[in-house]
């Protein structure tokens, strides 16, 4: 259902309120449903909303240990982390922070699009060339529907539903949970359950201290691309989880059950959540399509975000800044106190638990748009993801590929516009430079990771 469709549903209810009062509700929702949308990406490795395609790479497989209460109750202490950075930076760094990305024009955007994509080697699996053909895959996919540039249809067959393009949450439930679905149901393990045991939901000492490291990195990282007008939690997750990866010292567990991936991603969606609000209140620019509902919801309200609510609006912001805070401490406990109960759904047997995730996926794509076109997409991307997973491909590695490519296309193409068709743009202004040798750097540092991991795997064999 997503937070944009939750705060969508929700804002009638908060036309009866005080401004303040309002902006406390609507910032609560925003902060509770990117952690609960967890919960089902860890138990039933089905994403409530685009980010959590990347809390699903190593929540199930824990989940599947018969660990689904730790991968719970750690994605909750990630998650209040990550908010709790994001409002701190919000408190303090909000003006800033926003002038710096208003510097950023579409040719930073692209670099910032390009470096996301060196998060391929972190989805990788064991195969980099099957990650790279499953990410050039979810590009050309992505392509699919209207030009954004000349409005021109592109790839739709003159079929009309095209036209709007291949809808993401509908093609990102498919691929994670209704090919789960077709997997375990070809197994004839009906009669099974997907999970053993839930386990210890509290956070332990000693995973706290494993995960300091990449909580802290990924809150930065979703609190940055947070600012960024158009990031997401989507994007803020994919490129914590692959610098979390190299920086690990247990690579290896990625994508197979690392408690540091999870928290990495989670602190990163949940960092989102502060960094959002900078562009939204300082500027009266959404950083995302959760924020310009928001932003609907104050204009009805008589609010008119921007540098003048800082200065002459300090009984509504600072206050909102004390409620965001409350808001995540109090999501931290209500997180914990309902994990276990909530995790319990993975211990439904197969036989009730398969008909149940297919029928809230239907749902969940239909819900945000009402259209059939979408279940049709669902269905399909279910049994590519079926045949990804059969093959050995990646699937994580589409969704990035669709989640980047009308980011980087679009902002190239502005980009060249800006400059009369001069590439030579992209390498002489001095922000998008350095995005690019560091994105640069880092795919260079991670496929000579790669090699040498594989190269003491062989040897291991031989």
């Amino acid at each position: 259902m997503t937070a944009t469709v939750a705060i969508a549903l929700l804002v009638p209810l908060t036309f009866e309120l005080d401004p303040l009062h309002s902006l406390l509700m609507l910032t609560g929702i925003f902060s509770g449903s990117m952690y609960s949308n967890s919960i089902t990406s860890i138990t039933l490795r089905t994403p409530g909303n685009p980010a959590g395609a990347v809390t699903v790479l190593d929540g199930y497989p824990l989940a599947l240990r018969g660990q689904a209460g730790r991968a719970v109750g750690m994605a909750a202490w990630a998650s209040v982390v990550g908010g709790l950075l994001g409002v701190l930076a919000l408190s303090f760094l909000a003006p800033p922070l926003a002038s710096v990305a208003l510097q950023f024009s579409p040719v930073e955007y692209f670099a910032v699009g390009i470096l996301g994509l060196t998060t391929v080697i972190a989805v990788s699996g064991r195969s980099v060339p099957r990650a790279v053909v499953a990410t050039t895959f979810g590009l050309l996919v992505g392509t699919v529907g209207m030009d954004p540039l000349v409005t021109q249809p592109r790839f739709t067959f003159e079929q009309r539903e095209l036209t709007t393009g291949i809808p993401f949450l509908p093609a990102v439930i498919g691929l994670f949970a209704l090919a789960e679905v077709f997997r375990l149901a070809g197994e004839h393990r009906l009669g099974t359950r997907a999970v053993a045991a839930i386990g210890r939901v509290l956070p332990s000492r000693k995973d706290i201290r494993r995960t300091g490291r990449p909580v802290l990195l990924g809150s930065i990282i979703g609190i940055i691309v947070g600012i960024l007008p158009g990031g997401g939690g989507a994007m803020a997750s994919f490129i914590a989880y692959g610098e979390s990866r190299r920086y690990s010292k247990h690579p290896e567990e990625f994508g197979k059950g690392s408690i540091e991936g999870l928290t990495a991603a989670d602190a990163a969606n949940n960092g989102v959540t502060g960094g959002a609000m900078v562009p939204l209140l300082t500027l009266g620019i959404p950083g995302d399509a959760v924020t310009a509902v928001m932003l609907g919801a104050l204009m009805v309200q008589g609010i008119q975000p921007g540098p003048r609510l800082f200065t002459g609006g300090g009984d509504l912001v600072y206050p909102l800044f004390v409620g965001m805070f409350l808001a995540n401490i109090l999501m931290f406990a209500i997180g914990l106190l309902l994990a276990k109960p909530l995790a319990s759904i993975a211990m439904v047997p197969y036989s009730i638990l398969l008909p149940g995730i297919a029928m809230f996926s239907f749902v969940g794509s239909f819900a945000a748009t009402g259209r059939v076109y979408d279940l049709w997409v669902a269905l399909a991307f279910g049994f590519i993801g079926y045949l990804m997973n059969k093959y050995d491909y990646p699937i994580a590695a589409v969704a990035l590929g669709l989640i980047l490519g009308p980011i980087i296309e679009s902002n190239l193409r502005r980009g060249l516009v800006m400059s009369g068709d001069d590439w030579s743009i992209f390498v002489t202004r001095p922000i998008s430079l350095g995005v690019l040798v560091a994105a640069a750097l880092l795919l260079t540092f991670s496929i000579v990771q790669a090699r040498r991991r594989r190269a003491n795997a062989d040897f291991l064999v031989e």
